[in-house]
């Protein structure tokens, strides 16, 4: 017997080559693994030497089989790793299989999610046809069929109500559970998700080109010169200079700890390995690319919360325990990616059950997210996070709950998503 499973694992993904050029056959068997631990890695290495043709036609099937009414989470994430790693690949087949009125909403949202990993134009028309023909069974599904529109480059119309990136929170009053004291909020915009590795590797990208021909008009030269700026201002904190002074490569200063790390560096997975700083100059940036310096920014732990929880409970004034509507009770596997039962983070909108009303995904669970706020406004050594992680019990995940992290943490549990204010 060859025990290198690893290897034994390529030599079995070598066989299915081998053996679907003769007969397609082969696939109906293989699909029917499709999510079990023994067929992960030879269906990984299988479709990673295949050609676009072989890589439709295992869509055409998977889709067409019994698993796409119901995917399990494992089973998406192995989809997507699938798709990431796929040479070559085509949407034909996905295309055909979106405007099947006949498909539940967990078959679209996975056919969404899957057009959009692949990233081709070539799907453009089909999505206008899914949108024209009504055949979203849900909002979620409606929403998320339109960012995939923008995403693959599709046109915004000035009549469109749906903002693909950043949902309106309405402003509001509520007792924060801080300060136990009711606190006013003012309208503003949320990210729909937590920052993903794909967006913060524009950013990235942008900061090893010094000519804004390369895409963005923001040069690491101009950058740098707003967050030394910046940092003269205390909310900063004093130690931020020093941290600047690490090098002068800002693209490897702020570029994620886990990169590389192939259980977190996903395209859409949200970004994890950033410190504060980092998280702070990637909203510098965003401002910076439509010619302001403080449109984007962090949440401070207020608006975090009321974005999280709203206004609930007996009084009116508390906030949900948790992001979702209350009657959907306590949390689940079905809710939140939470105590370490996928081992990782998730793509971020896995989870459109543990969604606010409102909209947001991933407020419980996934990643911690950095805030705008002190722990301490006195002694300033840590900064608040919120919203639990991919590891974190139930209790962590709570809309009220709090924690903190220096502001130079680069752990793989935490994360962030920018705001701004009309």
């Amino acid at each position: 017997m060859f025990r290198h499973k690893s290897f034994r694992e390529y030599l079995a993904g070598v066989e299915l080559v081998r053996k679907v050029k003769r007969t397609s056959g082969h696939l109906d068997s293989l699909i029917l693994g499709f999510g079990d631990d023994w067929w992960e890695e030879p269906i990984k290495f299988f479709l990673a030497q295949e050609d676009e043709e072989t890589f439709d036609l295992f869509m055409e099937k998977l889709f067409d089989s019994p698993l796409s009414s119901a995917f399990t989470l494992k089973q998406q994430l192995l989809l997507q790793t699938i798709i990431e790693e796929a040479p070559e690949k085509k949407v034909d087949a996905l295309c055909r299989k979106l405007l099947d009125p006949s498909n539940t909403s967990e078959r679209q949202r996975v056919i969404l999610d899957c057009l959009k990993a692949i990233g081709k134009p070539e799907a453009l028309e089909a999505l206008q046809q899914f949108k024209v023909k009504g055949l979203a069974r849900n909002k979620d599904i409606t929403d998320r069929s339109i960012e995939v529109f923008f995403a693959l480059g599709g046109q915004k119309s000035e009549s469109s109500e749906v903002n693909a990136d950043y949902i309106l929170i309405p402003g509001g009053s509520y007792i924060c559970s801080v300060s136990n004291t009711e606190v006013q909020v003012g309208n503003l915009y949320v990210a729909k998700y937590p920052v993903t590795n794909k967006r913060y590797r524009s950013f990235i990208a942008s900061l090893q080109h010094e000519n804004p021909e390369h895409g963005s008009p923001v040069t690491p030269a101009s950058l740098s010169s707003e967050l030394n700026t910046l940092a003269e201002h205390e909310s900063w904190g004093k130690e931020f200079h020093d941290y600047l002074k690490e090098g002068n490569d800002l693209a490897s200063l702020f570029r994620s700890k886990y990169d590389e790390d192939r259980k977190f560096d996903g395209d859409d997975q949200p970004v994890v390995g950033i410190t504060w700083y980092a998280a702070r100059a990637y909203c510098l940036w965003l401002s910076m690319l439509e010619g302001e310096t403080c449109r984007y920014r962090l949440p401070n732990e207020v608006e975090w919360e009321w974005a999280a929880g709203g206004r609930q409970g007996t009084t009116g004034k508390e906030v949900r325990k948790y992001p979702w509507p209350d009657e959907k009770g306590e949390p689940t596997s079905k809710l939140l990616n939470y105590d370490g039962n996928v081992g990782a983070t998730t793509p971020v909108g896995s989870y459109p059950e543990g969604a606010t009303p409102e909209g947001l995904y991933d407020m419980a669970g996934n990643v911690w997210e950095w805030t705008d706020s002190w722990w301490n406004e006195k002694t300033r050594l840590y900064r608040v996070l919120r919203g639990g992680s991919w590891d974190s019990h139930a209790e962590g995940c709570r809309s009220a709950c709090r924690s903190n992290g220096t502001p130079g943490n680069r752990g793989n549990f935490v994360g962030f998503r920018p705001v701004f204010v009309p």
